[in-house]
């Protein structure tokens, strides 16, 4: 007999009361407990969140029926009475499932109430939040403490709970490093159906029947000393959360009300498995919840060769360059920055890396045209690569700037996406489009506008597409010998600021020197400020590939070693997004996972050690748990509804965030592949069919438009929850009314570049984008 959870029952007085006990054949170990099944929380419409009452009992009745129980408790609370019925069924050797039915016997008007499950850890003496890791992507990795001061470092508390909107498999796991198992605490039925909140006042507690609840971790109150995990419905968002305010982050919550005949039904499982290391248990746990919740793809809206053209259509309207006598610089590039519901451009900035991704749209706009016959997509294409390395490029130290004002006629510095404006505005005009988040980002805002410098990442990612669009040009008979040169001239400055341990810093001078300055925006631990190290990786493998040249492989291992040990294994992944508005600069972000998996790929495929493999495998695993896997319910009246959006297969942002949805996960779907093939992972590719379908759902087509200006169109991101909801700077502006259900009203050239970039991939790998082929080649069957 394998592991087996068992439900025992203790008793108190005339209550019973759940425990689980951990089984084999040798031993048993009690690691779980219910000390209060039913616990009720009642609150009067007006009435502030201390006078919120807590209610809790064990069950009166405990009958026991085929494959589990049925247990029974009748309460008084907040002067209303109410039955709640439990029925405990075995689901799997490891699972046991509650089904829980609340009913008003006995109710009034403008009252609400709400149902707690708590499940508390009973291994040990005592158990602390720093005891365990946890897992809930994508609001909490580990314990999201990058600065190892046992806070969430977002939240700044111990005490989290998620909206279940906000989380991809619909759980919440805690691992313990020494007994090496997890515990799970499931949300067993997918929520069905939600609406906007009531809350004409912007009240923070309100009335709503909503099926959206809440799972999280917090410590047991009184002298317990343990943690449980814990579900509430409807939802509750304590202490703290970015649903509302970005700088005061108040929790918030709903109750049903409580009216006589009002009744609800929800569903929980809890699980525990073994697993030899924490990554182990979150690939096991989130691949399990992937059948659990039967994630399907998406159908795509059009041919993948379709999408290609659509999207570079639409890339080529916002193409812009000017001639020696307009601009001696002779700028060239792809200055994308709309609200694609008008399309309109909202600034004429040339952007390298992160969100511009130039030089990757150049590729992708050159490879296509010669492909299809279209000589303007491939003229356009070289002078953008020629503008990048002849003006570009700081030939003294081998750098590159991030960004090129078309209005300034000069290279300039801004440093953060939603900072955006530095770059183009200044004085009044500056606040009116900033709003209140100038005033929230001021200090930083001072500090960076004395910087000149370029951020490691940007400049990695688009001299990385210089090398490919190079070696694409050759192998077309046409070869751009100043390219190739300007790639090893940055390849100097890697191998000279190249730290002992392997690592770069975040961002360089214009003069090579690292910046860190200030610590909120470029770090205070070395996870932070060396966050971008395997950015360097992909280029130093492709360049060594080209020349031969043993110093750039040895770089890129000495890089790969750091990233394998302390960036993967660490589970200490950070700062892949430049645009926090958060308590800190570095977020916990998908982004910043996808280089370490796409590095120690390149990097097993350059030496065939299975230790790269071995890494690159890991950082897919967290790469593909960004994934949602259910469909979210969106109010019925929103934009996302209107169309029919999914939210399977999209790809979560970051931890602060969660909620928040985005395309950029295709940038790794190909990598996802490639690493299930080479290690015959099925659920690996599973994840990637369901992103490749997920996040290209939203492109605008003749026959969907998305509510887009044009054809080929697709917005950065989508809100699947709440998030400063009522926070002023993103209230009545261009990029407001963010609210669950819509868009974020932003278009950039990242979005058609790192899909059109993955199908490349994908067509070379396979000859196919089309994953039912693609499947059926390398007998991924499942």
């Amino acid at each position: 007999m394998g592991k087996q959870l068992n439900l025992k029952w203790a008793k108190a007085s005339s209550l019973q009361t759940p425990e689980f006990e951990f089984a084999d054949t040798s031993e048993a170990l009690r690691v779980l407990n219910i000390p209060q099944p039913v616990c009720l929380e009642t609150w009067n419409v007006g009435a502030s969140k201390e006078e919120i009452s807590e209610h809790s009992i064990g069950y009166t009745s405990v009958r026991e029926q085929d494959n589990g129980f049925l247990c029974e408790a009748e309460l008084e609370a907040g002067g209303s009475r109410y039955r709640i019925i439990d029925e405990w069924v075995r689901a799997e050797a490891d699972t046991w499932q509650v089904n829980r039915k609340a009913v008003v016997l006995q109710g009034k008007e403008n009252a609400g109430f709400r149902l707690r499950l708590d499940v508390v850890t009973a291994f040990q003496k005592e158990t602390d939040f720093t005891d365990l890791r946890y897992f809930a992507p994508p609001a909490l990795y580990d314990k999201n403490d990058l600065d190892e001061d046992g806070l969430e470092d977002y939240l700044s508390t111990r005490n989290l709970m998620y909206r279940e909107d906000r989380l991809n498999m619909l759980a919440v796991l805690a691992y313990d490093e020494n007994r090496k198992f997890s515990m799970s605490l499931l949300r067993a039925d997918q929520p069905a159906y939600d609406d906007i909140p009531d809350r004409p006042n912007k009240e923070r507690l309100f009335l709503q029947k909503t099926d959206i609840g809440s799972l999280g971790v917090w410590k047991v109150p009184g002298e317990q000393d343990q943690m449980s995990l814990r579900a509430a419905y409807p939802f509750y968002e304590g202490e703290r959360c970015h649903a509302l305010y970005m700088k005061e982050r108040p929790d918030w919550g709903s109750f049903w009300p409580a009216e006589t005949g009002e009744t609800f039904e929800v569903s929980y499982a809890i699980r525990v498995e073994t697993a030899p290391a924490f990554i182990d248990a979150i690939w096991q746990s989130y691949t399990r919840r992937m059948k659990d919740l039967e994630s399907t793809p998406v159908p795509l809206p059009a041919t993948a060769e379709k999408l290609n053209e659509y999207r570079l259509e639409s890339l080529d309207r916002y193409y812009i360059e000017k001639s020696e006598e307009e601009d001696p610089n002779m700028p060239a590039g792809y200055a994308l920055n709309c609200h694609p519901q008008n399309g309109i451009q909202l600034s004429n900035i040339i952007q390298f890396g992160f969100t511009g991704q130039n030089i990757l749209s150049a590729y992708n706009s050159l490879r296509y045209g010669l492909d299809n016959g279209i000589d303007d997509y491939v003229n356009k294409a070289q002078k953008v690569v020629d503008f990048f390395v002849n003006k570009a490029h700081l030939r003294d130290n081998g750098m590159f700037y991030n960004l090129y004002s078309i209005e300034k006629k000069s290279f300039d510095f801004w440093w953060t996406g939603l900072l955006l404006p530095l770059a183009y505005a200044e004085g009044e005009r500056l606040v009116e489009l900033m709003g209140p988040l100038y005033d929230h980002r001021e200090f930083v805002i001072k500090a960076l506008r004395e910087k000149q410098g370029s951020y490691l990442r940007c400049m990695n990612e688009d001299v990385h597409a210089l090398v490919l669009i190079y070696q694409f040009e050759k192998s077309q008979g046409r070869e751009n010998k100043e390219w190739l040169a300007a790639a090893k001239n940055y390849a100097e400055f890697l191998l000279r600021t190249q730290e002992a341990d392997g690592t770069w810093y975040r961002a360089y001078d214009t003069d090579g020197n690292a910046i860190t300055d200030p610590p909120i925006w470029f770090g205070t631990t070395m996870y932070e400020q060396k966050s971008s190290t395997a950015t360097s990786i992909p280029f130093l493998i492709e360049l060594y590939e080209i020349t031969k040249d043993e110093r750039y492989l040895e770089a890129a291992q000495l890089a790969g070693r750091f990233v394998r040990e302390t960036i993967v294994r660490g589970i200490k992944f950070n700062g892949g997004i430049h645009d926090s508005i958060y308590a800190k600069g570095q977020l916990i972000d998908n982004e910043s996972i996808y280089f370490p998996m796409i590095g120690l790929l390149a990097l097993y495929k350059a030496t065939k050690d299975e230790y790269y493999l071995q890494g690159a495998h890991d950082a897919a695993k967290l790469n593909a748990s960004w994934t949602v896997l259910w469909d979210v319910p969106l109010p019925p009246s929103s934009t996302l509804a209107k169309y029919g959006f999914r939210s399977t297969g999209i790809g979560a942002c970051d931890t602060p965030g969660a909620g928040y949805v985005h395309p950029f996960e295709l940038s790794g779907v190909a990598e996802m592949v490639e690493i299930a093939t080479l290690t015959g992972d099925k659920d690996m590719f599973r994840v990637a069919e369901l992103l490749w379908h997920g996040c290209n759902q939203t492109v605008a087509t003749p026959e969907k438009d998305w509510g887009y200006r044009y054809t080929g169109l697709q917005e950065e991101g989508y809100l699947i929850s709440w998030w400063a909801w009522d926070d002023p700077m993103f209230g009545d502006t261009g990029f407001g009314q963010r609210w669950k259900g819509e868009g974020n009203k932003t278009c950039f050239p990242w979005i058609p570049a790192v899909a059109v970039h993955c199908y490349w991939k994908l067509f070379d790998q396979f000859g196919t984008a089309d994953f039912s082929r693609i499947k059926d080649q390398i007998n991924m069957q499942a």
